[in-house]
Protein backbone atom coordinates (compact mmCIF):
# COMPACT_ATOMS: atom_id res chain seq x y z
CA UNK A 1 0.00 0.00 0.00
CA UNK A 2 1.57 3.32 -1.08
CA UNK A 3 1.65 6.52 0.89
CA UNK A 4 -1.25 9.19 -0.27
CA UNK A 5 1.21 12.21 0.70
CA UNK A 6 3.78 11.29 -1.59
CA UNK A 7 1.73 10.53 -4.34
CA UNK A 8 -0.31 13.55 -4.22
CA UNK A 9 3.08 15.75 -4.03
CA UNK A 10 4.41 13.44 -7.10
CA UNK A 11 1.69 14.59 -9.10
CA UNK A 12 1.78 18.72 -8.10
CA UNK A 13 5.65 18.01 -9.10
CA UNK A 14 4.03 16.72 -12.06
CA UNK A 15 1.62 20.19 -12.81
CA UNK A 16 4.58 21.84 -11.76
CA UNK A 17 6.97 20.38 -14.62
CA UNK A 18 4.66 20.76 -17.23
CA UNK A 19 3.89 24.50 -16.02
CA UNK A 20 7.35 25.03 -16.33
CA UNK A 21 7.28 23.62 -19.84
CA UNK A 22 4.64 25.66 -20.90
CA UNK A 23 6.51 28.84 -19.22
CA UNK A 24 9.51 27.44 -21.61
CA UNK A 25 7.43 27.42 -24.72
CA UNK A 26 5.17 30.40 -24.38
CA UNK A 27 7.19 32.61 -21.18
CA UNK A 28 8.22 35.10 -23.50
CA UNK A 29 5.13 36.30 -24.87
CA UNK A 30 5.05 37.83 -21.28
CA UNK A 31 7.84 39.99 -22.35
CA UNK A 32 5.52 41.40 -24.63
CA UNK A 33 4.13 43.37 -21.40
CA UNK A 34 7.30 44.43 -19.76
CA UNK A 35 11.11 43.81 -21.23
CA UNK A 36 11.73 42.76 -17.21
CA UNK A 37 9.62 39.28 -17.89
CA UNK A 38 12.23 38.48 -21.24
CA UNK A 39 14.97 37.21 -19.31
CA UNK A 40 14.01 34.84 -17.25
CA UNK A 41 12.28 33.40 -20.00
CA UNK A 42 15.01 33.20 -22.35
CA UNK A 43 17.03 31.84 -19.11
CA UNK A 44 14.44 28.69 -18.71
CA UNK A 45 14.25 28.12 -22.43
CA UNK A 46 18.44 27.55 -22.55
CA UNK A 47 18.07 25.79 -19.16
CA UNK A 48 15.55 23.50 -20.80
CA UNK A 49 17.56 23.21 -24.11
CA UNK A 50 20.74 21.86 -22.11
CA UNK A 51 19.01 19.88 -20.52
CA UNK A 52 17.51 18.03 -23.51
CA UNK A 53 20.25 18.48 -25.78
CA UNK A 54 22.91 17.01 -23.30
CA UNK A 55 20.66 14.16 -22.01
CA UNK A 56 20.52 15.18 -18.79
CA UNK A 57 17.86 14.52 -16.67
CA UNK A 58 15.29 17.53 -14.69
CA UNK A 59 16.05 17.61 -11.36
CA UNK A 60 11.98 18.11 -11.32
CA UNK A 61 11.32 14.06 -13.13
CA UNK A 62 13.84 12.97 -10.72
CA UNK A 63 11.78 14.04 -7.30
CA UNK A 64 8.89 12.88 -9.39
CA UNK A 65 9.90 9.67 -9.37
CA UNK A 66 11.44 9.58 -6.05
CA UNK A 67 7.86 10.58 -4.49
CA UNK A 68 6.05 8.06 -6.68
CA UNK A 69 8.86 5.24 -5.57
CA UNK A 70 8.24 6.78 -1.71
CA UNK A 71 4.31 6.75 -2.41
CA UNK A 72 4.66 2.62 -3.53
CA UNK A 73 4.43 2.97 -6.91
CA UNK A 74 6.84 1.78 -9.44
CA UNK A 75 8.74 5.03 -11.35
CA UNK A 76 8.34 4.88 -14.94
CA UNK A 77 11.40 4.84 -17.11
CA UNK A 78 12.84 7.49 -19.26
CA UNK A 79 11.98 11.17 -19.27
CA UNK A 80 9.00 13.22 -18.50
CA UNK A 81 7.89 14.03 -21.68
CA UNK A 82 7.83 10.83 -22.81
CA UNK A 83 5.74 9.36 -20.00
CA UNK A 84 3.20 12.10 -19.60
CA UNK A 85 3.41 14.06 -23.53
CA UNK A 86 3.78 11.07 -26.04
CA UNK A 87 0.66 9.65 -27.07
CA UNK A 88 -1.11 12.92 -25.09
CA UNK A 89 0.10 16.15 -26.98
CA UNK A 90 2.16 14.52 -29.43
CA UNK A 91 2.99 11.01 -30.88
CA UNK A 92 6.51 9.74 -29.41
CA UNK A 93 7.84 9.88 -33.07
CA UNK A 94 7.24 13.63 -33.64
CA UNK A 95 9.51 14.51 -30.50
CA UNK A 96 12.12 16.52 -32.33
CA UNK A 97 9.15 18.51 -34.31
CA UNK A 98 7.75 19.36 -31.34
CA UNK A 99 10.72 20.07 -29.83
CA UNK A 100 12.21 22.39 -32.60
CA UNK A 101 8.26 24.07 -33.09
CA UNK A 102 8.01 24.80 -29.27
CA UNK A 103 11.66 26.39 -30.11
CA UNK A 104 10.53 28.14 -32.53
CA UNK A 105 7.70 29.85 -30.50
CA UNK A 106 10.11 30.35 -27.99
CA UNK A 107 12.40 32.73 -30.18
CA UNK A 108 9.31 34.44 -32.19
CA UNK A 109 8.28 35.75 -28.57
CA UNK A 110 11.64 36.97 -27.99
CA UNK A 111 11.74 38.35 -31.23
CA UNK A 112 8.58 40.01 -31.61
CA UNK A 113 9.02 41.38 -27.51
CA UNK A 114 12.38 43.12 -28.53
CA UNK A 115 11.41 44.83 -31.82
CA UNK A 116 8.17 45.93 -29.44
CA UNK A 117 10.28 47.44 -27.08
CA UNK A 118 12.55 48.56 -29.87
CA UNK A 119 9.67 50.60 -31.53
CA UNK A 120 8.50 51.39 -28.44
CA UNK A 121 11.67 53.39 -27.23
CA UNK A 122 11.81 55.70 -30.58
Amino acid sequence: MGSGPALVAAAAVAVVHLAFLGYVVFGGFLALRGLAWLWPSMATTVYAAVITLAGFTCPLTTLEKALLEAGGRVPYEGSFIAHHLHGVLFPARFETAAWLTSTGIAVTSYVLALRRHRRAAR
